[in-house]
């Protein structure tokens, strides 16, 4: 860090989540990570390239002397409740599924992955850490962790989450870590493009072992701010029509019409079986319970598993029909944008619990995309990985 210089001016959430409006606030700061994540220009990656090559040159960019670890820790809200959630930064080596250690949860998109390798083809940089859980870390270790570490950070976001960063050096310390994780499964909560990505690059360049690694911020499994939210879906068509729809969904659940979205809210939260929030254009809210769960299915109760193939690929998409969709994690969010009209359905979705989660992926099952919201986000740009 540069003198008089703030670290909320270099740092932003992960690229994925950055509305467009964000971008250009956050590109307005000069040496912001945004400037680098989503600083492609119609494919063309040169600007970026020259922008760290500037960021290093001039010392805004400094390389950690010695092997090193990051305590990452973010204290937040939720329901009521005072949470920190700690996690352990640094380089995870990349593997294909099928040895069993790294474990997804959820399928992907092929375009996003190949943007993300462009990237890191162009500047041979992780300029953002993916987000992983891992088995556990005993009450010892944690202390250890927080005795030896240089805080270098500290920030508050708009959201209220306050972000901590420090540095573990300790040469026996940093050893003790990576033992521990060396031999614990790891499940990626959030970056799978990303780490799907670094495998390929990593394949690209056999016998690199610096290009063998993803930044990677590791949480235990038992730590309590492992926070899911859903992710809700919002679709338009050209043809809705809703009574269509309604008579199809009857196939499969019991539906109910309801006055309003507190009294939906409420029904599917006291529901026993997969309930799917439905809210229309026009203003009408209804529920939708599944009558059957397929028990034999892992993915059966699966809200988002259940929209997909039962409300999109059964009804919405069928017959070819042009379907608009947009993921909202936030409930506000999406009653306001069916507000304006331009939307003719939104699915709302509970999240899986975390057991779940790890059910699922440990049975070799992934989940529909954007079927988890783990929150808050780790943040990028307070340490970037080079692999030249």
């Amino acid at each position: 860090m540069k003198k008089n210089e703030d670290i909320k001016q270099r740092v932003s959430p992960p690229y994925d989540v950055i509305s467009e409006k964000e971008k250009q606030r956050l590109q307005s700061c000069a040496h912001n990570i945004a400037r680098i994540t989503l600083g492609a220009k119609e494919g063309n990656y040169e600007a970026v390239v020259s922008e760290l090559q500037k960021w290093i040159k001039n010392g805004y960019l400094l390389k950690d002397k010695e092997p090193a670890f990051y305590l990452y820790r973010q204290y937040f809200e939720e329901e009521g409740r005072s949470i920190v959630r700690t996690g352990i930064m640094g380089g995870l080596r990349v593997e294909a599924y099928d040895t069993g250690n790294i474990i997804p949860h959820e399928e992907t998109f092929p375009k996003i992955k190949e943007d993300r390798l462009n990237l890191l083809r162009a500047t041979q940089m992780h300029p953002e850490s993916i987000f992983c859980i891992h088995d556990s870390m005993d009450a010892e270790m944690r202390s250890e962790l927080e005795r030896t570490a240089e805080p270098l950070f500290d920030l508050e976001d708009d959201t209220g989450v306050r972000h901590t960063f420090s540095r573990v050096k300790d040469k026996a310390m940093v050893d003790r870590i990576t033992s521990m994780l060396s031999e614990q499964k790891v499940l990626i909560a959030d970056g799978h493009h990303r780490y799907e990505t670094a495998l390929r690059y990593s394949l690209e360049n056999p016998g690199d072992e610096r290009k063998g690694y993803v930044l990677a911020t590791l949480v235990a499994s038992d730590d309590p701010g492992l926070i899911v939210r859903p992710t809700h879906r919002l679709y338009s068509l050209a043809d809705f029509s809703l009574d269509h729809l309604l008579h199809e969904a009857t196939k499969d659940f019991g539906v109910w019409e309801l006055k309003d979205t507190a009294e939906m809210l409420e029904f599917m939260a006291k529901g026993k079986r997969p309930i799917l929030g439905m809210m229309t254009k026009d203003g009408r809210t209804f529920v939708a319970e599944l009558l059957h769960p397929d028990k034999k299915n892992p993915l059966g109760t699966l809200d988002t598993y259940l929209c997909e193939e039962l409300i999109y690929n059964g009804v919405l998409a069928k017959e070819g029909a042009e379907v608009k969709v947009e993921f909202d994690h936030d409930f506000a969010s999406v009653e306001g944008k069916m507000k304006e009209g331009n939307w003719d359905l939104a699915v709302i979705l509970s999240p899986p619990s975390l057991d779940l989660v790890w059910k699922l992926a440990r049975s070799g099952k992934k989940m529909p995309k954007k079927s988890t919201y783990f929150w808050p986000k780790i943040w990028s740009g307070f340490v970037l990985y080079e692999m030249k």
